[in-house]
């Protein structure tokens, strides 16, 4: 990939990203505010709406999403794949969480997407009382590709990319490091 900011290239990556990998890092929070980090497979939602996902409601990030819906999500590239451990591609979202109710024809879109994705399983996993259908739309984002190279997402989109994120560089000059912490 070119340095050049070309959008169009960039959606295409992150499509791409969004095609190879099969399961996405999911943060949510428990009641008492802790955070918890899982994962879970996923479908995409047509027209860049965000992410399907299957979830047992024995596990506890099940229960975090209906009662707190806020979440964030990490698609990340596979560390055998990535030149730079630092640097390895990525997308980030912070997203909002919405159980679907069984019956609904949202349940069988995103049973359905599911399934063409990740197999027979998910027939399984469907008729299960414990499995819930929740809807996962993204409110902000961003593609991180290299040294650099990290792209801020429309507000509401998995891959249109909006800017070229910019900061400081070089190395910490002692006005700029973060303070000593005192224990």
């Amino acid at each position: 990939m070119s340095d050049a900011f070309d959008p169009a290239r960039l959606q295409s990556d992150i499509v791409a990203l969004l095609t190879r990998v099969r399961s996405v890092s999911l943060a949510s929070v428990h009641a008492d505010g802790m955070p918890l980090a899982s994962y879970a497979p996923f479908a995409l939602m047509e027209g860049d709406a965000g992410f399907w996902v299957l979830l047992s409601e024995l596990a506890a990030h099940a229960r975090n999403l209906r009662e707190h819906p806020d979440c964030s999500v990490l698609a990340l590239a596979d560390e055998a794949d990535s030149a730079q451990i630092y640097v390895r591609e990525r997308c980030q979202y912070e997203m909002q969480a919405a159980r679907v109710d069984r019956g609904t024809s949202d349940w069988r879109l995103g049973c359905d997407r599911l399934r063409a994705r990740h197999g027979a399983l998910v027939d399984t996993l469907e008729q299960l009382a414990d499995f819930q259908l929740f809807r996962l739309r993204p409110v902000s984002g961003r593609y991180v590709v290299g040294f650099g190279r990290a792209y801020a997402l429309e507000p509401g989109t998995l891959t249109l990319v909006a800017a070229h994120l910019q900061g400081p560089t070089g190395p910490i000059r002692d006005d700029l490091s973060a303070p000593d912490v005192q224990t």
